[in-house]
């Protein structure tokens, strides 16, 4: 379904994504892990159309999307939940969810699909008429994964679910993540920090350090690596985080 192939991202002088390649089969979560500053949100942004890459190709469905504007992408069906949620805070929870049907022309069929993330974020619907800005961060996660599946995404990025949530909230979100991929097909490719909880969700894993891919494969075979339980499965909810300085003195994994 995607195919990344050696692309290269930069911030000015700054090159952020190194020769990144990764592959993204239908109907599989699939997991990006990596300290900050690895280039997780890079790579994202990238597959989006936010940001340009540099040289290299990202193929959706047999087409070639790089270069395409973000808004051309999520017509294709690559919808991105960006890190921080950046909901319509002075717009209601419903309103919030219609906008995430903007550019779909079956409008008979918006309601149905608002009253099925309803069931997937009862909480959601309880709080449907409140401005999005007065919810909790965990609901307004909820509430950013609602607005973009009401666009109907064949790819679900997802930036960082877990960023700023409590372990009971994380674990939540990650179980409504594996109900919609089980209950709809949706594929989804997420980056996290949570090494623990996404290994345990994903079926396929990547790792990057410093802009590159340093390991893959499916996420049981990483789970024993010693390399990733040494960093990332250290029993912490945020290892990962703190592993960073260590990271970037490894230079070969096993």
């Amino acid at each position: 379904m995607l195919s990344v192939r050696n692309i290269e991202t930069w911030y000015g002088p700054v090159n952020a994504i190194k020769g990144v390649s990764i592959d993204v089969a239908p109907g599989r979560i699939v997991a990006v892990l990596g300290a900050n500053g690895a280039g997780k949100t890079t790579l994202l942004k990238t597959i989006a159309g936010v940001v340009d890459p540099f040289k290299g190709s990202i193929d959706f469905e047999d087409a070639t999307i790089n270069g395409l504007d973000p808004d051309v992408v999520a017509r294709r069906g690559v919808v991105l939940v960006p890190e921080g949620r950046q909901i319509f805070p002075f717009l209601s929870v419903r309103e919030n969810l219609q906008m995430g049907s903007f550019a779909r022309s079956d409008k008979s069929d918006i309601q149905a699909d608002i009253e099925r993330i309803y069931g997937w974020f009862p909480r959601l619907r309880e709080r449907v008429a409140q401005h999005a800005g007065l919810l909790s961060g965990g609901e307004q996660q909820m509430l950013a994964i609602g607005r973009a599946l009401m666009a109907r995404p064949k790819l679900l990025l997802l930036d960082e679910p877990s960023l700023g949530l409590s372990p009971l909230l994380t674990r939540e979100i990650f179980h409504i993540i594996a109900r919609i991929n089980a209950e709809t097909g949706t594929t989804i490719l997420l980056v996290e920090q949570n090494a623990g909880i996404a290994l345990s969700t994903a079926h396929d894993g990547y790792i990057m350090e410093l802009g590159r891919i340093v390991a893959a494969g499916t996420c049981a075979a990483l789970s024993e690596k010693e390399d990733v339980k040494e960093f990332y499965l250290g029993g912490s909810a945020s290892a990962g985080k703190g592993q960073a300085r260590r990271w970037k003195r490894r230079k070969t994994w096993r």
